[in-house]
């Protein structure tokens, strides 16, 4: 077993805040190595335009032989992939040094170089303006581990997780299928009680439809594919109900774990309640990845103004998995 994880950061978009973040950890004691995957360069003009003391140290993720951190320090694996930026306009340039960041993190976690790794935001229309197939963090961490990658976001007292994430609306429904439903409960229990330790997770499935179909009057899927789903299933022994309409399941005590079907009809709920706290971790990996709540911010980019605190929490939580991980198998 490890003594100190060692997690990896992307800091994602250079022209947004995923800098000004990066640059907080520093003032925090994480009972981890953090080392942030970017281009030295670019971080120390960020570190100067924010007027923020930090030291950064130049360290290689495959080293578990450290350098002695003070309070200041940074670890930074260099890449020299670099452009000029200007904070605020983000530019394809960009690219190559957001996606060998990412793929190196990736492929560090599954050869068991790191631990695990936290990503800050991307915008996603540039890098498929380069020309990468890339809808999200998830989808494509999900294509480089050859995995079903299952989105989960949560809070201390809040998990959702979405059958469907970065589609449109109209693709949905034919996204919903009785197989999809089983294979996604089945990984969302496993993960629940292999990462965090759940006990007989229980999970709470929304319906497609508003009032979960009304019998079938509103829309036909929950009879047709959700129950079926949830009665097979329970029948195998997993903790799961539902369907329940999407209205109300948010303002019930012990929900569990809630699946929706799909992004916003569970995400403008949690953001809602929670934005700056909250932290998406990838369910259905062999590695482990937790991301932050927000996007690029690109408006206050470079102004001393983003909160760190989502990124603060995915550390955290990366740690803790790789403890839960850690004390199973010891």
């Amino acid at each position: 077993m490890k003594n100190i994880p060692k997690i990896l950061i992307t800091p994602g978009e250079p022209s947004g805040i995923g800098y000004d973040i990066l640059l907080d950890i520093p003032k925090k004691r994480f009972p981890a190595n953090i080392i942030a995957i970017t281009n030295i360069d670019l971080l120390k003009q960020r570190a100067n335009i924010l007027k923020k003391k930090v030291n950064i140290v130049k360290v290689n993720i495959n080293d578990n032989n450290l350098p002695s951190k003070s309070n200041d320090d940074i670890y930074v694996h260099d890449l020299n992939e670099a452009n000029k930026v200007k904070i605020g306009k983000p530019s394809i340039k960009h690219v190559p040094l957001i996606l060998k960041s990412l793929d190196l993190a990736i492929a560090s976690c599954i050869n068991n170089l790191a631990d695990a790794f936290v990503t800050g935001p991307v915008q996603k229309s540039t890098i498929m303006e380069y020309g990468v197939k890339f809808s999200g963090h998830t989808e494509y961490i999900g294509l480089k581990c050859g995995s079903e990658p299952i989105m989960m976001l949560h809070t201390e007292r809040l998990k959702i997780a979405l059958l469907t994430t970065h589609v449109p609306l109209s693709e949905v429904p034919k996204l919903i299928t009785k197989e999809r439903l089983e294979s996604y409960i089945e990984i969302i229990s496993k993960d629940l009680i292999d990462k965090f330790g759940a006990n007989n997770p229980k999970i709470s499935v929304c319906g497609l439809n508003p009032h979960a179909g009304e019998n079938s009057y509103i829309g036909s899927e929950e009879e047709k594919v959700i129950i079926p789903a949830i009665n097979s299933m329970r029948e195998k022994g997993f903790n799961v109900e539902g369907p329940f309409s999407a209205d109300t399941i948010f303002t019930k005590d012990d929900t569990g774990l809630i699946l929706a079907m799909f992004h916003d009809q569970a995400l403008p709920v949690i953001k809602t309640i929670g934005f700056g706290n909250i932290v998406n971790t990838t369910l259905g990996l062999p590695i482990i990845r937790t991301s932050v709540d927000h996007g690029t911010a690109l408006d206050i980019a470079g102004k001393n103004l983003a909160d760190s605190s989502s990124l603060i929490s995915a550390i955290n939580t990366s740690i803790k998995i790789v403890t839960e991980k850690n004390a199973r198998k010891s």
